[in-house]
């Protein structure tokens, strides 16, 4: 089993849909990194992985990624970061919706 080192990780959530996926890259405290909207082809995963290894070595961090993966849009995705041997967890929709839920201000 894989252990990550938090205060020493780039986490780069995924959220993925069917002909796009959204990387936004936070460091260990929470600040964002980058942001990148990238299509569901090996091209645009290519240019996901060299834009976070490049943010990877300016900040020393080492990557990470969580897929939210509803309707299996991500499989490409995560079988590509797997052959490339980075670290892919899946995040459960329903965690996210519900973090989102208790950030979002209500509005009235």
């Amino acid at each position: 089993m894989q252990t990550t080192n938090r205060s020493q990780t780039l986490f780069v959530g995924v959220d993925v849909h069917k002909d796009t996926h959204t990387a936004v890259g936070l460091s260990p405290f929470g600040e964002k990194v980058f942001e990148m909207t990238i299509g569901n082809e090996y091209a645009d995963f290519i240019s996901l992985i060299e834009k976070t290894k490049a943010e990877a070595k300016k900040t020393g961090l080492v990557p990470s990624f969580g897929l939210e993966d509803v309707h299996s849009w991500g499989e490409r995705l995560s079988s590509f970061l797997v052959e490339e041997r980075l670290p892919v967890r899946a995040v459960a929709p329903i965690l996210v919706d519900h973090r989102r839920s208790k950030t979002t201000p209500s509005i009235g």
